[in-house]
């Protein structure tokens, strides 16, 4: 039977009653005490006596990692301080859990507890994090005005600053959304261009979508692998081999460089070592989206531009400023049917990678069909999935009746450029 502990009595009425009984006040409730009431809290300090304002109590983690993300705290003698925070009901649980050992953790900047024993925490990258003691949540009633906390959370203050005001009306809105999703787009094709004159189309364009295949939690070891596995020499390889091979040998080659595979695999000549295969997150990862899914998914991508390039198949695909043929030509399945890289994803890689992409290489400007083409076909895409730092975002900075206003990828992606804004607004 699950315990229900009293939230409104005071901190040693709760530590007596949870001591008295034997029973843990369980961490969950304090996540939930801590994304519901930290906002409004003006009694939070560290241990060494410096205020704690929470502006933004973070995004929940999903993952192997701390319990918030991306959190945006005012800290006195600091300011704004953006990351993620670490709530356990004793500062020693930190230890225990094996927290101190886990890179993971290395973005922490508040450890949240109830019974703490020191001023600061020490994380696995040699960076002490300041300890805030969280019984000022406790005592808190239920009874609050509905919408409280969102009056609070003055996000649009912060972003005033990055050149957003607040938006007056509905429209307005919608405009801030899109010129957001522009600048964000302008960032990553300024990023792609650079890594387009330092690697060449092929390599950076291969590197690009490996990094997007690898999701939030292997974008690194993904990057590493297409390091290590180089666009041109699979290709020089592929193309030695039946047509009705490639695929499978594509495959080989990249699962075995990964580390991932099940036993040894030949690597030949001009693809690196293999990986250590603890470089990949694969905690929680859903079979879908296991590492080894997605490179089977990489090798039918890359088996299916292999004639033209991978950067120059693209483009070609893209010339038609068509937003479903472009998403159909970055999804992938394997053996009867089964989807290696569906369709939310393909429209994902076409958005945040393809046609920035094209945006900056100035072969696609000169041959497409108009020299702003992949803007034009960016700011065609309809709504990806969306997922919870989009949703957080437009619960946070728009009311209720302006919501429905996020209609299209661009918008989507306007609210994770104010998302960024907001988490380097120092």
């Amino acid at each position: 039977m699950m315990t229900v502990y009293p939230v409104g009595l005071a901190p040693a009425t709760w530590r007596r009653v949870s001591e008295g009984t034997g029973k843990k006040i369980p961490e969950r409730l304090l996540a939930k005490l801590w994304q519901e009431r930290s906002a409004r809290q003006t009694g939070l300090r560290t241990e060494s006596g410096k205020r704690v304002r929470v502006v933004y109590p973070g995004r929940s983690g999903t993952a192997a990692g701390p319990d918030f993300r991306d959190a945006l705290l005012e800290v006195e003698g600091l300011g704004l301080v953006s990351g993620d925070v670490e709530l356990h009901i004793r500062q020693r649980d930190w230890k225990s859990h094996g927290h101190g050992g886990d890179p993971n953790y290395n973005g922490v900047v508040i450890h949240g507890a109830l019974q703490v024993d020191s001023g600061e925490t020490r994380l696995h990258s040699g960076v002490q994090a300041p300890v805030v003691d969280l019984s000022a949540l406790l005592e808190e009633p239920l009874n609050e005005p509905p919408g409280k906390q969102e009056q609070l959370l003055d996000l649009w203050e912060l972003l005033a600053r990055k050149g957003f005001p607040r938006p007056g009306s509905r429209d307005e809105a919608a405009a801030t959304l899109d010129r957001a999703g522009d600048q964000r787009f302008q960032l990553k094709s300024a990023w792609l261009t650079d890594c387009i004159r330092a690697q060449g189309p092929d390599q950076a364009l291969y590197q690009a979508l490996m990094e997007g295949l690898g999701y939030s939690s292997n974008r690194r070891p993904f990057v590493e692998l297409a390091s290590r596995a180089p666009y041109q020499a699979i290709a020089k390889l592929a193309v030695q081999i039946a047509a009705e091979d490639r695929v499978e040998a594509i495959c080989s080659w990249l699962t075995a460089c990964s580390g991932l595979a099940d036993a040894d695999l030949p690597r030949p000549r001009g693809i690196g070592s293999a990986m250590n295969p603890a470089e990949w997150r694969l905690f929680r990862v859903r079979p879908a989206n296991h590492p080894r899914r997605r490179i089977m998914g990489a090798a039918v991508l890359l088996d299916r531009f292999l004639e033209p390039g991978l950067a120059a198949g693209l483009a070609t695909v893209a010339f038609g400023l068509n937003p479903a043929k472009l998403t159909a030509a970055l999804v992938a399945s394997g053996v009867e049917g089964a989807a290696l890289v569906g369709p939310a994803r393909g429209k994902d890689l076409a958005v945040n990678v393809v046609l920035p992409f094209m945006h900056g290489w100035p072969e696609f400007g000169s041959q497409g069909p108009e020299p702003d083409g992949a803007l034009v076909l960016f700011r065609r895409f309809p709504r990806l999935a969306g997922n919870q730092l989009t949703r957080e975002m437009t619960d946070q900075l728009l009311p209720a009746a302006w919501r429905e206003t996020v209609t299209n990828a661009r918008r989507q992606q306007g609210l994770l450029h104010l998302s960024a804004l907001l988490r380097g607004a120092h």
